[in-house]
């Protein structure tokens, strides 16, 4: 009988927490639909819990605050499937315009994911989330910082562009303004930006390989 009361005191524990973690999932849900439409200050906790279907109270007591709220909200949208793959991909190969074109795919599946929220952060008249905003860009920014050495050593870096210009023309190029303005506002497909934008970093950052020059090789000795 003891046993029997122990399991079933655990299985009502695990589904009290089940339950929990989908109502706190769910509010998030609704408060990214929310947030990212209209303004933060405009959106309340009553907004959120209506557009959630839970009580207000329950907001309040799984977060506290509108502002955790958003926090957890940012926090639960910045994940990338499979980047890690692809940023490894782009370190490793030869090629600069292949590097160029996994660098576009990564700004791709960066910003299909949390764009938005990009937008919300710099937005949002919150001096915290624009805080976040800014460390989010220069964290980008980092680790965007290795590539013009690549590029450099490679040979095919546009003449006249130092390392510093060309990590600042990355930078800007794979940020979320350009896909905002492509594909939320003019209604191209991910897909199209991201062809553009490998299109266009290889425009900018190299040179054709056709206008490489080969290594000039020491002249042979002659055998005796």
């Amino acid at each position: 009988m003891a046993k029997a009361v122990k399991r079933t005191r655990n299985y009502n524990v695990s589904f009290r927490q089940e339950q929990a973690q989908m109502t706190r999932q769910r509010i998030l849900d609704a408060a990214r639909r929310l947030l990212i439409k209209g303004t933060y200050s405009s959106v309340t906790m009553e907004d959120i819990a209506q557009e959630a279907g839970v009580a207000y109270q329950t907001v309040y007591a799984v977060f506290g605050t509108k502002l955790q709220v958003a926090k957890d909200v940012i926090q639960a949208g910045f994940h990338f499937e499979a980047v890690d793959e692809l940023v490894a991909r782009a370190n490793a190969t030869p090629d600069p315009e292949v590097a160029m074109r996994i660098g576009a795919q990564i700004s791709r599946r960066i910003h299909e994911t949390c764009a938005d929220l990009v937008r919300f952060m710099r937005e949002s008249g919150d001096a915290e989330l624009l805080a976040r905003y800014h460390q989010n860009e220069e964290m980008r920014l980092s680790q965007q910082a290795h590539i013009p050495a690549l590029l450099q050593r490679s040979g095919r870096l546009q003449p006249g562009l130092s390392q510093s210009d060309a990590l600042a023309v990355l930078w800007a190029m794979t940020g979320t303004d350009f896909y905002s303005l492509l594909v939320f506002q003019r209604g191209w497909t991910p897909s199209r930006y991201e062809d553009w934008l490998g299109t266009a970093l290889i425009s900018l950052l190299l040179v054709p390989a056709k206008r490489v020059k080969p290594p000039t090789l020491p002249p042979r000795s002659r055998k005796r």
